[in-house]
């Protein structure tokens, strides 16, 4: 594998975000193969690294990811102004400084200037009260993009799991679940199956609305056997309790549910380290770890990196993985 560039944004200024950052910032071996770039404040990190026993860590501060060092934890300042943390509280500037980091990271990725990006945590509040509509990375990252694939990939060693319907309210959820949003889904979830993953048969588990099968499950049925019909290894509908609760999953390259908590619930009581969210069906990689703001427990110096690290080795063998999926297409077209 070729050395790439990693950004990463610097999240909620006011969480435990910079704390991991320079903590897997500063171990030498993490830069094997690697360079980093976080976007973010100089003035937050320096306020952060008060509370850590860093002596010798300090960022490389540049203008442009051109300027980046191969072996220094190197930042782009993209707020370029006084800023204030109010450790662990939600303020809408912290939302505004977030939004700030994502945008540049995303301008250098479009632009080729690094590999992947890594997104910290955001407090979605936050965002909005500083007058910005945000989704999500999932979603900002598509919009930007201007992909109509994107979704939510969350995964770990024991599950691969998106969701159909993002509405929030029951009654939106069931009107969403249509035969075509769940073909959709299940045609997104194989190819990146196969293209991210190196899966080259993936079997994909499709769940049902209801927890006991009913008329708005239908179009699921239907769904799932016209993908069979396409050539999919897909099976279902189950009910979500029973395949969960019998570890039917285990037997699944990928599960798609209906809406969110019904497959982040489960996946998030399955493992924890070993988790991230995957930005599924952009042309670039992107990966957010799953880790909490943790405002409680800033400037004490006990935030656990290990998501953090979880999401930059990730996020290479993705990248790795597509590009030699790449290759080996080019090849067979020779």
């Amino acid at each position: 594998m070729r050395h790439i560039t990693i950004g990463i944004t610097q999240g909620d200024i006011n969480s435990v975000g910079f704390e991991v950052i320079m903590k897997v910032l500063a171990e030498s071996k993490i830069y094997e193969g690697k360079t980093f770039i976080v976007y973010g404040s100089p003035k937050a990190a320096a306020y952060h690294k008060k509370s850590l026993d860093l002596p010798n860590f300090n960022f490389n501060v540049i203008a442009s990811a051109s300027e980046a060092l191969p072996k220094r934890a190197n930042m782009i300042d993209c707020v370029g102004e006084e800023v204030s943390v109010d450790a662990g509280m939600a303020t809408q500037e912290a939302g505004k400084y977030a939004m700030m980091a994502l945008h540049a990271g995303f301008e250098d990725l479009k632009n080729n200037k690094i590999d992947v990006l890594i997104t910290m945590p955001v407090n979605k509040d936050s965002i909005q009260k500083a007058g910005i509509v945000f989704q999500g990375h999932t979603s900002f990252f598509g919009k930007a993009f201007n992909t109509t694939q994107h979704t939510d990939l969350f995964v770990n060693d024991a599950i691969k799991t998106c969701y159909v319907s993002s509405a929030s309210q029951l009654s939106q959820i069931v009107k969403s679940i249509t035969k075509d949003a769940v073909l959709e889904k299940i045609v997104a979830l194989n190819d990146s199956l196969r293209v991210d993953f190196g899966i080259s048969k993936p079997k994909i588990a499709v769940l049902a609305l209801n927890a006991v099968l009913g008329d708005e499950d239908a179009a699921i049925t239907k769904a799932v056997e016209e993908a069979k019909n396409s050539g999919f290894m897909t099976v279902g509908p189950y009910t979500a309790e029973k395949f969960f609760a019998t570890a039917e999953y285990k037997n699944f390259d990928g599960v798609i549910g209906m809406y969110r908590d019904q497959v982040v619930t489960p996946f998030k009581a399955l493992s924890y380290d070993d988790s991230y969210l995957f930005s599924m069906g952009l042309p670039k990689i992107c990966v957010s770890p799953q880790m909490s703001l943790d405002y409680a427990n800033v400037g004490k110096n006990n935030a656990d990196e290990s998501p953090l690290l979880c999401a930059i080795y990730s996020a290479y063998d993705l990248l790795k993985q597509r590009e030699e999926y790449a290759e080996l297409i080019k090849n067979q077209l020779k």
